[in-house]
């Protein structure tokens, strides 16, 4: 079988993928000081149905926190919340409870495994101390045709979506990549772009022009004739939407902007106060 190019290569340059592991973690536990962390916390029964959450080092708004849950990519086989490890601690400052989540992968587990868990998550969150209208889901590449999905089949779970190099329709996609995952089921039944939903939340697809595995002219025709669908078009940028460096960045924070102004925040005052360093 040929390489998938939604599994990232860690034995091509092992180096390479420990030192942005290294990096993210270090990353991680800077931007992670005085907040409050549980690791491993258990959405279900199964392996890997679990999520690691950040949260603010204060008082809880009155409706529950404002919710992200972060979904990584690799090709539904591989990968896990490490991949946030960085960024879900620097999401959660902006005044979010911040969910990073595993979940079960192929083939050992095939689809609709993915999907149920990620429903199964939100369904968790719900329960806790987060406000229920104001949960949205951010995916990268698999991650994102996951919660593109969630969003679809339970539009009132999710106040909206961000998508990073997001596969919009299966059917598009080399066989290599789909099969051991989706055998069983017909690829249409799980393509977001074939999925019709009356009440569908905002949705933001962030994609690179040189997006070489989820090419951007799959996300430009989903975002033409599907409403409440925007498209950011990063120049020059990968599928990670790590490279270039700068517009990368500029991107994803047009894309937490974005993300923020869709969730109409909480003011903080009175339900929602800063404590000062030395107050009893």
């Amino acid at each position: 079988m040929a390489d998938n190019p939604l599994v990232s290569s860690g034995v091509t340059l092992p180096a390479l993928t420990k030192a942005n592991a290294l990096r993210r973690r270090v990353q991680g536990r800077v931007a992670s000081i005085d907040l409050i962390q549980w690791d491993a916390v258990a959405y279900g029964d199964r392996m890997r149905q679990d999520v690691h959450i950040w949260e603010l080092n204060d008082l809880c708004p009155r409706d529950g926190w404002p919710t992200v849950l972060l979904i990584h990519g690799g090709g539904w086989r591989e990968g896990s919340w490490r991949d946030f490890e960085s960024f879900g601690p620097q999401l959660s400052r902006r005044g979010l409870m911040v969910a990073a989540m595993n979940y079960r992968l192929a083939p050992e587990h095939p689809w609709p495994a993915q999907i149920e868990d990620v429903l199964a998550a939100v369904s968790f969150l719900r329960s806790q101390l987060t406000d229920p209208d104001r949960i949205s889901l951010w995916g990268h590449s698999a991650g994102g045709h996951l919660a593109m999905m969630a969003a679809l089949m339970k539009p009132e779970w999710v106040r909206s979506v961000v998508a990073v190099g997001a596969p919009t329709d299966l059917r598009q996609m080399h066989p290599d990549e789909v099969n051991g995952v989706f055998d069983g089921v017909t690829l249409e039944s799980a393509s977001p772009a074939a999925l019709q939903c009356d009440s569908s939340p905002p949705m933001l697809l962030v994609h690179g022009e040189h997006d070489r595995v989820c090419p951007v002219a799959d996300a430009r025709q989903y975002a033409a004739v599907t409403p409440n669908v925007d498209l950011l078009e990063v120049a020059d940028g990968d599928h990670g939407v790590r490279w270039p460096p700068i517009g990368a960045l500029r991107a994803r924070r047009k894309a937490v902007s974005w993300m923020i102004d869709q969730m109409d925040m909480p003011e903080r005052g009175s339900k929602w106060r800063r404590r000062k360093k030395g107050a009893r």
